[in-house]
Protein backbone atom coordinates (compact mmCIF):
# COMPACT_ATOMS: atom_id res chain seq x y z
CA UNK A 1 0.00 0.00 0.00
CA UNK A 2 1.65 3.49 -1.36
CA UNK A 3 1.24 6.75 0.80
CA UNK A 4 1.00 9.72 -1.25
CA UNK A 5 0.61 13.17 -0.48
CA UNK A 6 -0.71 14.45 -3.23
CA UNK A 7 -0.93 17.93 -2.90
CA UNK A 8 2.60 19.75 -2.00
CA UNK A 9 3.73 23.15 -2.91
CA UNK A 10 7.81 24.07 -3.42
CA UNK A 11 9.24 27.08 -3.38
CA UNK A 12 8.08 27.73 -7.39
CA UNK A 13 4.79 28.82 -5.79
CA UNK A 14 4.82 32.23 -5.00
CA UNK A 15 3.97 31.25 -1.33
CA UNK A 16 6.24 27.65 -1.12
CA UNK A 17 8.97 27.86 1.53
CA UNK A 18 10.63 24.52 0.76
CA UNK A 19 12.89 23.63 -2.62
CA UNK A 20 12.27 20.17 -4.15
CA UNK A 21 14.86 18.32 -2.77
CA UNK A 22 13.89 19.75 0.71
CA UNK A 23 9.96 18.58 -0.17
CA UNK A 24 10.96 15.13 -1.12
CA UNK A 25 14.02 14.97 2.00
CA UNK A 26 10.71 15.87 4.25
CA UNK A 27 8.61 13.35 2.88
CA UNK A 28 11.05 10.28 2.66
CA UNK A 29 11.68 11.26 6.70
CA UNK A 30 8.16 10.62 7.18
CA UNK A 31 7.51 7.58 5.96
CA UNK A 32 5.73 8.54 2.54
CA UNK A 33 6.61 6.77 -0.83
CA UNK A 34 6.07 9.46 -3.15
CA UNK A 35 4.29 13.60 -3.41
CA UNK A 36 2.61 15.35 -6.24
CA UNK A 37 3.88 18.59 -6.64
CA UNK A 38 1.14 21.00 -7.27
CA UNK A 39 2.50 24.19 -7.65
CA UNK A 40 0.17 27.34 -7.97
CA UNK A 41 0.09 27.51 -11.85
CA UNK A 42 3.79 26.42 -12.76
CA UNK A 43 5.56 23.75 -13.58
CA UNK A 44 8.86 24.78 -13.11
CA UNK A 45 9.86 22.33 -10.56
CA UNK A 46 8.93 19.43 -12.72
CA UNK A 47 12.32 19.37 -13.94
CA UNK A 48 14.24 18.81 -10.96
CA UNK A 49 11.70 16.31 -9.46
CA UNK A 50 12.46 14.02 -12.09
CA UNK A 51 15.83 12.85 -10.67
CA UNK A 52 13.52 10.97 -8.08
CA UNK A 53 12.02 8.57 -11.03
CA UNK A 54 14.63 5.99 -10.21
CA UNK A 55 15.14 6.36 -6.89
CA UNK A 56 12.40 4.00 -5.00
CA UNK A 57 10.19 7.06 -4.43
CA UNK A 58 7.48 8.83 -6.74
CA UNK A 59 7.55 11.97 -7.36
CA UNK A 60 4.15 13.29 -9.51
CA UNK A 61 4.00 15.99 -12.03
CA UNK A 62 1.03 18.34 -11.04
CA UNK A 63 -0.30 21.61 -10.84
CA UNK A 64 -2.57 23.94 -8.84
CA UNK A 65 -4.33 26.13 -11.14
CA UNK A 66 -6.29 28.96 -10.20
CA UNK A 67 -9.65 28.33 -12.68
CA UNK A 68 -11.82 30.96 -12.82
CA UNK A 69 -14.69 28.78 -10.52
CA UNK A 70 -11.97 27.84 -8.22
CA UNK A 71 -8.81 25.75 -7.93
CA UNK A 72 -8.21 22.27 -9.57
CA UNK A 73 -5.52 20.19 -8.97
CA UNK A 74 -3.69 18.18 -12.15
CA UNK A 75 -1.95 14.90 -11.41
CA UNK A 76 0.30 13.70 -14.50
CA UNK A 77 0.83 16.37 -16.55
CA UNK A 78 3.62 17.96 -18.21
CA UNK A 79 3.10 21.25 -19.84
CA UNK A 80 1.93 24.45 -18.38
CA UNK A 81 -2.35 25.03 -18.11
CA UNK A 82 -3.59 28.72 -17.90
CA UNK A 83 -5.12 30.02 -15.24
CA UNK A 84 -8.03 31.79 -15.59
CA UNK A 85 -10.34 29.45 -17.84
CA UNK A 86 -13.34 27.89 -16.48
CA UNK A 87 -13.45 24.93 -14.65
CA UNK A 88 -14.60 23.13 -17.27
CA UNK A 89 -12.06 23.87 -19.78
CA UNK A 90 -9.33 23.57 -17.31
CA UNK A 91 -10.39 20.07 -16.46
CA UNK A 92 -10.10 19.12 -20.50
CA UNK A 93 -6.94 20.45 -20.82
CA UNK A 94 -5.60 18.18 -17.97
CA UNK A 95 -7.09 15.41 -19.52
CA UNK A 96 -5.48 15.94 -22.70
CA UNK A 97 -2.33 15.40 -21.13
CA UNK A 98 -3.31 12.23 -20.19
CA UNK A 99 -3.51 13.29 -16.44
CA UNK A 100 -6.90 13.61 -13.87
CA UNK A 101 -8.33 16.36 -12.63
CA UNK A 102 -9.35 16.88 -8.78
CA UNK A 103 -11.41 19.80 -7.22
CA UNK A 104 -9.22 21.27 -4.31
CA UNK A 105 -10.25 22.35 -1.01
CA UNK A 106 -13.82 22.83 -2.84
CA UNK A 107 -15.97 23.88 0.13
CA UNK A 108 -13.15 25.86 2.33
CA UNK A 109 -13.88 28.97 4.03
CA UNK A 110 -12.80 32.07 1.83
CA UNK A 111 -13.01 30.33 -1.30
CA UNK A 112 -15.59 30.23 -4.07
CA UNK A 113 -17.42 26.73 -3.46
CA UNK A 114 -19.27 26.74 -7.10
CA UNK A 115 -15.89 24.66 -8.97
CA UNK A 116 -17.77 21.09 -8.37
CA UNK A 117 -20.70 22.56 -9.64
CA UNK A 118 -18.52 23.45 -12.65
CA UNK A 119 -16.96 20.67 -14.02
CA UNK A 120 -17.43 16.37 -13.73
CA UNK A 121 -14.14 15.73 -11.54
CA UNK A 122 -11.57 12.47 -11.55
CA UNK A 123 -11.43 12.74 -8.25
CA UNK A 124 -12.16 15.27 -4.87
CA UNK A 125 -9.96 16.63 -2.38
CA UNK A 126 -11.75 15.86 0.95
CA UNK A 127 -9.13 16.10 3.41
CA UNK A 128 -7.14 19.30 3.29
CA UNK A 129 -4.86 19.85 5.96
CA UNK A 130 -5.70 23.33 5.81
CA UNK A 131 -8.74 23.30 5.45
CA UNK A 132 -11.13 23.60 8.67
CA UNK A 133 -14.48 23.36 10.09
CA UNK A 134 -17.24 21.96 7.84
CA UNK A 135 -14.81 22.44 4.56
CA UNK A 136 -13.67 18.98 4.63
CA UNK A 137 -16.84 17.20 5.99
CA UNK A 138 -18.98 19.06 3.39
CA UNK A 139 -16.18 18.06 0.19
CA UNK A 140 -16.53 14.38 1.50
CA UNK A 141 -20.20 14.43 1.89
CA UNK A 142 -20.44 15.58 -2.08
CA UNK A 143 -17.98 12.85 -3.46
CA UNK A 144 -20.63 10.39 -1.46
CA UNK A 145 -23.51 11.68 -2.64
CA UNK A 146 -21.68 11.96 -6.22
CA UNK A 147 -19.87 8.99 -6.20
CA UNK A 148 -16.85 11.01 -6.92
CA UNK A 149 -13.17 8.95 -5.78
CA UNK A 150 -11.80 10.89 -3.03
CA UNK A 151 -8.02 11.95 -2.19
CA UNK A 152 -6.47 13.85 -0.08
CA UNK A 153 -2.97 16.01 0.47
CA UNK A 154 -1.63 18.31 3.09
CA UNK A 155 -1.70 21.26 0.62
CA UNK A 156 2.10 21.66 1.67
CA UNK A 157 3.57 25.18 1.67
CA UNK A 158 6.33 24.25 4.38
CA UNK A 159 8.06 20.87 4.55
CA UNK A 160 6.82 19.95 7.87
CA UNK A 161 3.48 20.12 7.33
CA UNK A 162 3.97 17.53 4.22
CA UNK A 163 2.34 14.15 5.79
CA UNK A 164 -0.28 15.13 7.47
CA UNK A 165 -2.64 14.42 5.31
CA UNK A 166 -2.09 11.66 2.51
CA UNK A 167 -4.00 9.51 0.22
CA UNK A 168 -3.27 5.98 -0.06
CA UNK A 169 -3.86 3.47 -3.05
CA UNK A 170 -2.83 -0.49 -3.60
CA UNK A 171 -0.76 -0.27 -6.78
CA UNK A 172 2.93 -0.16 -8.45
CA UNK A 173 5.03 2.76 -7.83
CA UNK A 174 4.32 4.17 -11.05
CA UNK A 175 2.40 7.30 -11.90
CA UNK A 176 0.28 5.48 -14.13
CA UNK A 177 -0.56 3.02 -11.93
CA UNK A 178 -1.50 5.50 -9.03
CA UNK A 179 -3.60 7.81 -11.76
CA UNK A 180 -5.40 4.64 -12.42
CA UNK A 181 -6.79 3.47 -9.37
CA UNK A 182 -7.93 7.29 -8.30
CA UNK A 183 -10.08 7.11 -11.51
CA UNK A 184 -11.39 3.68 -10.14
CA UNK A 185 -12.26 4.83 -6.60
CA UNK A 186 -9.76 2.69 -5.33
CA UNK A 187 -8.07 5.63 -3.15
CA UNK A 188 -8.68 6.19 0.44
CA UNK A 189 -7.70 9.42 3.00
CA UNK A 190 -6.29 9.82 5.96
CA UNK A 191 -4.67 11.89 7.84
CA UNK A 192 -5.67 15.17 10.07
CA UNK A 193 -5.84 19.09 9.84
CA UNK A 194 -3.32 21.61 10.87
CA UNK A 195 -3.83 22.84 14.57
CA UNK A 196 -6.01 26.13 14.22
CA UNK A 197 -3.69 27.73 16.78
CA UNK A 198 -0.67 27.10 14.21
CA UNK A 199 -2.64 28.44 11.63
CA UNK A 200 -3.74 31.40 13.43
CA UNK A 201 -0.10 32.10 14.28
CA UNK A 202 1.17 31.85 10.79
CA UNK A 203 -1.66 34.19 9.78
CA UNK A 204 -0.89 36.85 12.23
CA UNK A 205 3.00 36.65 11.03
CA UNK A 206 2.03 36.82 7.74
CA UNK A 207 -0.01 40.10 8.32
CA UNK A 208 2.99 41.59 10.20
CA UNK A 209 5.41 40.92 7.32
CA UNK A 210 3.31 42.66 5.52
CA UNK A 211 3.57 46.08 7.77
Amino acid sequence: MLRLDLHVHTSHSYDGRSSVDEVVAAAKAKGLDGVAITDHNSVAGHLEAKKYSKSGFLVIPGIEVASADGHIVGLGISELIPRGLSAKETVERIRGQGGIAIAAHPFALGRRPGVVYKAKFDAIEVLNSRAFFISNPLARGFAERNKIPMVAGSDAHRMEDIGLAYTTVDCELKIESVLRQIRAGKSFVSGRTLSFPSLLWRFVRKMASKK
